[in-house]
């Protein structure tokens, strides 16, 4: 066996994990990014739109379509801020709070399964290989990046420098 199957192996196993988590999401009418949005709101209540949209590092423009998609599905409510009226704080909803479980559940559920025959040092054994090829691959632009900007970063256009 040599590196290239073993991170076949490891990008197949996020592939499919990313694909159930879809159906999942998919089954509860949800879209990609709220359940981070629901959580974020649920530990920070009255919050604004903005300090969402900077804490999992998305445009404002994508918070607002987000929240204004999840409100309308009875997930968050806005209310005016009492000292500033000019703003609005968010919290979820008694469904949104509903949805937001649930979606933990699932979650727990499908790592339970994940790991399935596993035992507890198997998994502290690969958490610490998987840190360790973190390490070995992380340069001084993604080492400190948590998991939002990491998929940020994953997912931004690459840039080709010309040969001079």
């Amino acid at each position: 066996m040599n590196e290239r199957e073993v991170a076949g192996a490891m990008h197949r196993l996020e592939l499919l994990r990313k694909i159930r988590i879809h159906r999942m999401m998919a089954a509860r009418k949800m879209y990609p990014g709220q359940p981070r949005m629901m959580e974020y709101i649920h530990a920070h209540p009255g919050c604004t739109q903005k300090e969402v949209a900077q804490a999992l590092d998305i445009t404002p423009a994508s918070a607002a379509s987000s929240l204004k998609r999840m409100e309308k599905a009875g997930l968050v409510k806005r209310r005016q801020d009492e000292k500033d009226g000019r703003r609005n704080c968010l919290s979820l909803t008694e469904m949104g709070l509903s949805q937001m479980l649930q979606g933990r559940n699932n979650m727990d559920g499908l790592d339970r399964e994940m790991f399935q025959g596993l035992s507890r040092e198997d998994m502290e054994t690969f958490k610490s290989l998987c840190d360790k090829m973190f390490d070995n691959l992380a340069d001084e632009t993604t080492r400190n990046l948590n998991i939002c900007r990491l998929h940020k970063a994953a997912e931004s256009p690459i840039t080709i420098q010309e040969e001079t």
